[in-house]
């Protein structure tokens, strides 16, 4: 209880006005109806409309947070206090009012200031429910790297492609915008990188209340993402032969050996990670970043730098650069390069298909089919693919192509296997594939681009690849000789 409150000095909050009182009982009435009587589809349609309330609700919450941030602003001027920092005082009042504690308070109030002077298309789609507050936060935290006009260019764009972050979960609507700021920011992000080099450090901490050693460090990305590689694929070769222990088990055993055996005995380790980016990146210079699997999009200049085997400083140019080439530039990391080339549909941003007559997908399809998909494709899950599976069940007369087949966790895979839960694939710009879990929803979930940060609508024809057999098979007579053949 507030001290406010535990005093009783006389400050009654205002009474809700009464229409407000009578629908909020009504909606009361009708959800304990349905609790007590409701279907399964019932239940799940009230879910999901009292979701899109919840998000109505934070929407206006923000708001009334920029209000009080603005006010604060205006009490200062007039006041002449406070004239550094115009805003003191307000993340507090906000997290107060929303019983939350004020550290972070400041961020949620710089990301309302966004949402409500820079980017208007985003604050109409949050005021009709569209996204929930993690996921508006989402996307405007990475929107605070840029300048106001860059930011307006990509709230154009958010409404030029509306459905762009249509099912993803926030950690996939964060990469995607973040992909928009590294167009704009792979300078500073490159130059922020290579200082990692240098502040690299290894903590062990004892914790005497858990009996333990809690081991922190810092690595460099590309050291780091290779270690976090192997570890990841041993612990689940192990998992996959028996081994009794949990992968992050086995990761913690791993590492200990390593570190206290000393060196493997075979050497050199092939340590293998792989990265996405356009030719025009890799060879052109141009800025669209890449994406380096199991992390996100980095700067491309960084990827030229590793294969390159010397970095590329931010402020020379290339006549400076090689002058400046010395032994200090050889890095004590090797990288082999190998290339493979994914191609894209013409006029647009779509990998072209592949198909097996198998019934098992084919090492080289399962890894075109984790390029193309990134991350698991249930609606909302930001998990790893780490299974590839038919949409359509093989059972039930499936076939193992690409269009057929997504990625998704090993969770998710499980989940689809319930009475009731179906899936199919539908025309659309991209992989699109419709989900319904046996609850009479149904739930779209669609492929990232390969390119850019939304897909291109155009004919589905100049993208699939088979139609003119198609479109012949649709053509052909009913009494035509091949059709009765068949």
């Amino acid at each position: 209880m507030s001290e406010a409150k535990a005093h009783g000095n006389g400050l009654t909050p205002p009474a809700p006005p009464d229409a407000f009182d009578l629908h909020l009982d009504q909606l009361n009435d009708d959800l304990v109806q349905l609790e007590e009587h409701g279907t399964k589809a019932e239940c799940a349609h009230a879910i999901e409309g009292l979701e899109a309330l919840a998000s109505y609700i934070r929407y206006r919450q923000a708001c009334l947070s920029h209000q009080v941030e603005k006010d604060f602003v205006r009490d200062h001027e007039e006041r002449g206090v406070h004239m550094d920092d115009q805003t003191r005082g307000a993340a507090a009042c906000v997290a107060l009012a929303r019983k939350q504690s004020p550290h972070g308070m400041r961020n949620y109030l710089v990301n309302c200031r966004i949402l409500f002077e820079d980017t208007p298309h985003l604050a109409a789609a949050c005021s009709r429910g569209e996204f929930t507050e993690a996921q508006a936060q989402a996307i405007l935290t990475p929107l605070q790297d840029l300048r106001a006009q860059r930011r307006t260019e990509f709230d154009q764009y958010f409404a030029q492609n509306p459905d762009m972050f249509e099912s993803m979960g926030t950690r996939q609507i964060t990469q995607t915008v973040r992909k928009f700021v590294l167009s704009y920011t792979s300078d500073q992000e490159s130059i922020k990188q290579k200082t990692v080099e240098e502040d690299r450090n290894l903590t062990l901490e004892i914790d005497q209340q858990r009996g333990c050693i809690k081991i922190r460090g810092e690595y460099p990305l590309l050291p780091g993402m290779c270690l976090k590689r192997y570890l990841d694929e041993e612990s689940k070769t192990l998992r996959k032969k028996g081994d009794p222990r949990t992968r992050t088990q086995i990761r913690a055993d791993l590492l200990f050996s390593y570190m206290m055996i000393g060196e493997p005995s075979k050497m050199p380790v092939a340590l293998n990670i792989g990265v996405i980016m356009t030719d025009r990146s890799l060879f052109a210079g141009e800025r669209e970043p890449a994406l380096l699997e199991g992390y996100g999009y980095i700067p491309a200049q960084s990827v030229r730098e590793w294969i390159g085997g010397h970095q590329i400083p931010n402020d020379l140019t290339f006549e400076q650069m090689e002058a400046k080439v010395t032994r200090e530039n050889i890095e004590q990391i090797e990288v082999r390069t190998e290339l493979a080339r994914f191609y894209t549909a013409p006029g647009d941003q779509e990998l072209i298909s592949m198909d097996s007559k198998t019934r098992l997908f084919p090492e080289k399809l399962k890894k075109f089919i984790a390029v193309r998909d990134r991350h698991c494709r249930t609606p909302f899950c930001d998990g790893i693919v780490e299974e590839i599976d038919h949409v359509k069940q093989y059972a039930r007369g499936g076939k193992t192509t690409v269009s057929n087949g997504d990625g998704r966790c090993a969770a998710c895979n499980k989940a689809k296997q319930a009475a009731g839960w179906y899936e199919y694939t539908t025309y659309g710009n991209g992989h699109s594939i419709t989900i319904c879990p046996g609850s009479a929803m149904s739930y779209k979930s669609t492929a990232p681009p390969a390119t850019g940060y939304a897909h291109k609508p155009f004919p589905q024809l100049m993208r699939d690849g088979t139609w003119p057999q198609k479109l012949k098979e649709r053509l052909r007579p009913p009494d035509d000789p091949e059709c009765v053949a068949a």
